[in-house]
C-alpha cells in the first residue's frame, strides 16, 4: 500500500483536471483492503480505477482517492467449447480484450478500446456494438468496505441493465470491486454484426472470414475514426447515455423526425441515439468556455480549452436543456460526476 497527500490527479483521470486529492491510497493487493477501515477513518473515499468515467466538478477533493493497482489475470476452468477467466480489478480493460483475440477467445471483442479499467466494467454494464459485459459475466468479487467482508456475486445478483448495476445504486461508494469471472466462447463463435457500421467496415477492409481479432480491429478502426484519443485531448468517452422510450413516443418522435436514429430494444422500447439527437439541435462543435462537444462524436464532450470541471458540466446541462425543449426526452449522464 502506498499513501501519497495533496495529490495532483491530472494524470489519473481522463478529462485531464487539475484536481489535488487530499490523499490518495493506492491499493495492490486484497490484504491491504483489510487496513482501509482504520486509514479512511470515516472520512469521504472515492474508488478511481482508470479515471474514464468521472468528471470532478471541484478543484479539491476533501477526502481520500483509493486507486485500484490490483493486476493480474488466469485461466480458471476450460473445456473444448468453452473458457473461464479470473481478471483483476486493476487490469485494462482493452488490453483484456486484445489477449482474448490474440487467444481466438469470442464475446468481447465488440467491447474494444473501451477505456477504463476492468473493474469499472461490472459497475457500468459496459456496452458497445450490441454487446454488454451482462453477456459474458459470470460473477463479481468485492471487498465491503463498511462490513470488512469479502462477497461474490452471480450475474443476476449483479442487477444489470442499460449501463446500470447494483454497484451505481444500492453498493455504490461501499464496494471495491477486486476481480471478475467471465466466460467466453472457445469454439462456435457467435458474432454481432447488426449494430452500428460494423458490416460497412468489415466490407471496407475487405475480410473474407471472420474472427474475434478481426471483429475486434473493426472495432478500432470505427472508434478511432470518431472517436478523440483522451490521452491526446481529455475526455470521457460517451458523456450521455442513449434514452430509451416506449413505442407511442418513438411513433411520435418518428411523425416529427422521420430520420431520427433509434435501436429497437429486447423489452419493446426503442433506444434513441443520442449523439444523432444532439447533432440534430445544431451542438456539434459547440464551445462552452474551455469545453466544447466534440467536432466529429457529439457523444463525446470534450476538454478543449484548459477547462474546469464546472465548464464541462456547464456544458452537459445546456445539452441536456436544448434536448428536453426539442424532443421533450431527458437525457441522463453517463459520466459519474464528483461534487
Amino acid at each position: 500500500m502506498k499513501v501519497f497527500e495533496n495529490y495532483n490527479l491530472k494524470n489519473d483521470n481522463t478529462f485531464h483536471l487539475n484536481v489535488i486529492a487530499k490523499k490518495v491510497i493506492v491499493i495492490e493487493k486484497e490484504e491491504e483492503l483489510i487496513q482501509l477501515k482504520d486509514i479512511l477513518n470515516n472520512s469521504r473515499f472515492l474508488i478511481l480505477g482508470g479515471g474514464s468515467n468521472v468528471l470532478f466538478l471541484n478543484e479539491y477533493f476533501d477526502g481520500v482517492i483509493i486507486k485500484n493497482e490490483m493486476k493480474g489475470k488466469e485461466i480458471i476452468h476450460q473445456t473444448e467449447e468453452e473458457i473461464l477467466l479470473k481478471i483483476n480489478s486493476g487490469e485494462n480493460w482493452h488490453n483484456i480484450v486484445m489477449w482474448s483475440v490474440e487467444n481466438n477467445w469470442n464475446g468481447i471483442e465488440n467491447l474494444a478500446l473501451i477505456p477504463g479499467n476492468v473493474g469499472a466494467a461490472p459497475v457500468q454494464n459496459i456496452g458497445a456494438y450490441g454487446v454488454e459485459i451482462k453477456d459474458v459475466l459470470e460473477s463479481v468479487r468485492f471487498f465491503n468496505v463498511e462490513t470488512q467482508q469479502f462477497q461474490i456475486l452471480n450475474n443476476n445478483e449483479c442487477l444489470f441493465s442499460y449501463r446500470n448495476s447494483i454497484f451505481k445504486n444500492e453498493l455504490k461508494d461501499k464496494v471495491f470491486i477486486t476481480n471478475i469471472t467471465i466466460r467466453l466462447r472457445k469454439q462456435n463463435h457467435i458474432y454481432r454484426l447488426d449494430y452500428g457500421n460494423i458490416k460497412d467496415e468489415l466490407n471496407k477492409m475487405n475480410i473474407k472470414e471472420l474472427s474475434p481479432k478481426i471483429i475486434a480491429q473493426a472495432v478500432i478502426n470505427i472508434r478511432q475514426s470518431k472517436l478523440p484519443n483522451p490521452n491526446e485531448i481529455g475526455n470521457a468517452g460517451s458523456f450521455f447515455k442513449n434514452p430509451e422510450v416506449d413505442e407511442t413516443k418513438f411513433s411520435e418522435l418518428k411523425k416529427r423526425f422521420p430520420d431520427i436514429v433509434a435501436f429497437p430494444t429486447a423489452d419493446g422500447k426503442y433506444k434513441l441515439a443520442a449523439g444523432w439527437m444532439i447533432e440534430k439541435c445544431g451542438l456539434k462543435g459547440y464551445v462552452h468556455k474551455g469545453a466544447a462537444v466534440h467536432y466529429k462524436q457529439a457523444l463525446v464532450l470534450i476538454n478543449q480549452n484548459n477547462a474546469s470541471g464546472k465548464d464541462i458540466y456547464e456544458l452537459a446541462q445546456i445539452i441536456i436543456r436544448k434536448i428536453f425543449d426539442t424532443f421533450a426526452v431527458t437525457l441522463e449522464s453517463e459520466v459519474n460526476i464528483i461534487q
